[in-house]
């Protein structure tokens, strides 16, 4: 028998109470099984958000193989944010209004460099082992106020390069070992599931922080994927989105879900023993 991965991927965006979309999606599929996806989420409140958030995500190769690359990826779309309002630099250190900022959180399979999950800011990440067991989420970038700590974007005095500092971008590796991962496919596959924030906030205040958590029970998304809508990527970004706006939709919302299965096919060769 041969294990192959089947790997279904879907994105949805809704511009809820807002005048305008500023969040921005992507996602690719490559000939060889690898895939990426992304979303971005410009910053409220700066008026080049979605132009940071567009720049962000449309910097990001269509192929991402370690976390090396990851952060080439990341260094690329921080110096594309920054590009676009070089000449309000020189007087805005930190988080200004004047500047484009966005959140990015990018997820990426390889056949030789397995999943990898990487993030800054506060649009989060999730994986849900679709055979049972605790699930896993990133931490957002923000403090207890709510307030973006880490974006791409952001300048910092003495910085004189594009480049993020160390540390700025987080992954998933940091506290998920392949291994574990490599488990949750063979018993079942996962779900990866991206969102921008304006996902969690409704339901945040409706039905409290238990929501999203990693609890073997709930598998990090709690009641809002339950088990009979993870079926595809599509119907699970869609619970989520129609979640969201049962509780109140506030803010811009964006998903994007890559859904990845084994798929056992059997080998074309007779094993059946040759007879004297």
């Amino acid at each position: 028998m041969n294990s192959d991965l089947t790997t279904d991927i879907a994105t949805r965006t809704e511009i809820g109470p807002r005048d305008r979309q500023e969040d921005r999606a992507r996602a690719v599929v490559n000939p060889d099984g690898s895939w990426m996806i992304a979303v971005a989420d410009g910053l409220g409140g700066h008026p080049y958000g979605d132009e940071a958030a567009q720049a962000a995500v449309d910097t990001l190769p269509e192929r991402i193989a370690d976390v090396a690359e990851m952060t080439a990826a990341f260094n690329a779309a921080n110096a594309a944010a920054w590009a676009l309002r070089p000449e309000m630099r020189a007087h805005n250190e930190g988080v200004s209004s004047a500047i484009a900022l966005t959140t990015l959180v990018v997820a990426a399979w390889t056949p030789e460099g397995g999943l990898l999950l990487s993030w800054i800011g506060d649009s989060m990440g999730f994986v849900v082992p679709l055979g049972g067991g605790s699930g896993w989420h990133s931490t957002p970038h923000n403090d207890p106020f709510g307030f973006i700590s880490r974006c791409i974007g952001m300048s910092r005095a003495g910085q004189d390069s594009f480049d993020l500092p160390p540390g700025d971008v987080d992954h998933l590796g940091d506290d998920v070992r392949g291994e574990r991962v490599d488990r949750w496919i063979e018993n079942g596959g996962l779900l990866v599931v991206l969102a921008t924030d304006g996902l969690f906030g409704p339901i945040l205040g409706a039905h409290g922080r238990e929501w999203f958590n990693d609890d073997p029970d709930d598998d990090s998304l709690g009641f809002a994927l339950p088990a009979d809508r993870r079926g595809t990527a599509a119907d699970a970004a869609d619970t989520l989105m129609d979640t969201a706006r049962f509780a109140g939709l506030q803010d811009n919302i964006t998903i994007a879900v890559a859904r990845i299965t084994p798929e056992v096919s059997e080998d074309s060769g007779d094993s059946t023993p040759a007879e004297a």
